[in-house]
């Protein structure tokens, strides 16, 4: 079990570094449906999803998973396969004007589960993300901001046994330290800067690492062209099926 975490977390390292590969940090154990998954809410899709699972003394298993989509029926987030997303710079209120939220174009994802005996509370879960692209190097963790959801749970439901959702890098509340949260030593998030976000979620007990996943979220600018036709297409599928967020 933690040499199958940490094998995992040296692998990567030494893959983003050597000469001639571009840059690049996820980890995953499946790429592709992940049905389980509602992230909280309603017509979110589900379909190119980073997750991975783990066994953990025979008795519980536990699964993380992460993805990114478009918020609302902003134009659609594509992906490479193997966990790094692609999204357009901007802001709005929803590509239709579905939200009183102003938001990135984008959301990311989050997962988690367990099934056996324990509780997600007896095992210590964190997650990390970016609001700026050049704040972090790949991989280093300690500049994200960081979302401590063992103390979360064990403050609000201890006996949960999942907890998934969507967020957006422009909600107020991931820029400011709370209860549980951390947030980025680095600028405020500027919805119109281009880069390379990561996202990554870490589970141990009793200090030993169990699980981990990673996953990228490239935003790029949007051609006012193609800006036009996502948003044509995700307000025909707003108007079949609504989507939380």
């Amino acid at each position: 079990m933690t040499n199958r975490f940490y094998g995992r977390i040296a692998a990567v390292i030494f893959a983003i570094t050597l000469p001639g590969i571009a840059s690049a940090w996820t980890i995953y154990d499946d790429f592709g449906a992940f049905e389980d998954a509602t992230w909280g809410g309603t017509g979110i899709p589900n379909d190119a999803v980073a997750a991975s699972s783990q066994i953990v003394n025979g008795e519980d298993t536990i699964r993380i998973a992460m993805s990114a989509h478009g918020r609302y029926s902003n134009p659609l987030v594509t992906n490479n396969g193997a966990a790094i997303y692609t999204a357009g710079t901007g802001s709005n209120f929803g590509g239709a004007g579905e939200s009183a939220d102003e938001g990135a174009l984008w959301n990311w994802t989050y997962f988690v589960d367990i099934s056996g005996p324990s509780v997600l509370a007896d095992y210590q879960i964190d997650l990390y993300y970016d609001l700026d692209p050049a704040g972090s190097a790949f991989g280093d963790l300690s500049g994200l901001g960081h979302i401590d959801f063992t103390a979360l749970l064990l403050a609000g439901d201890p006996a949960a046994t999942l907890v998934e959702g969507s967020q957006n890098n422009l909600f107020g509340f991931l820029a400011v330290d709370s209860f549980g949260i951390d947030a980025p030593n680095f600028v405020a998030f500027n919805p119109n800067e281009v880069g390379n976000y990561q996202y990554a979620i870490t589970v141990s007990r009793a200090g030993f690492g169990v699980d981990v996943i990673a996953m990228e979220v490239n935003v790029i600018p949007i051609p006012a062209a193609v800006w036009l036709f996502g948003s044509a297409l995700g307000f025909l599928g707003w108007t079949h099926r609504h989507r939380t967020v």
